[in-house]
């Protein structure tokens, strides 16, 4: 079984769709994982600031879409390691 279902969602600005952000005040965007839920979030087109959590739950219906994925393929896998496993047993 795979050891890694992790993956990286693309967060949509729910204003015009665009993926690109700044952060003004964290600066390196790659640190907006650990940035505090009230960290100030801009779309770079529409320059429309919101913060993390803001973007977080327009983005959720996305984000659920993706965990429900990885459910499936983690159910899927795991099916197939029993098969495997209860073959090797019953032989």
């Amino acid at each position: 079984m795979k050891s890694d279902y992790g993956r990286n969602v693309s967060l949509l600005c729910p204003v015009c769709g665009n993926d690109q952000f700044s952060a003004p005040d964290l600066g390196d965007m790659e640190l907006l994982r650990d940035a505090p839920d009230d960290a100030r979030i801009q779309c770079s087109d529409c320059k429309t600031i919101f913060t993390k959590s803001q973007l977080i739950e327009e983005n959720q219906e996305q984000i659920s879409a993706h965990v429900e994925e990885i459910e499936k393929e983690v159910v899927h896998d795991l099916e197939r390691e029993l098969n495997k496993a209860m073959k090797k047993i019953f032989k």
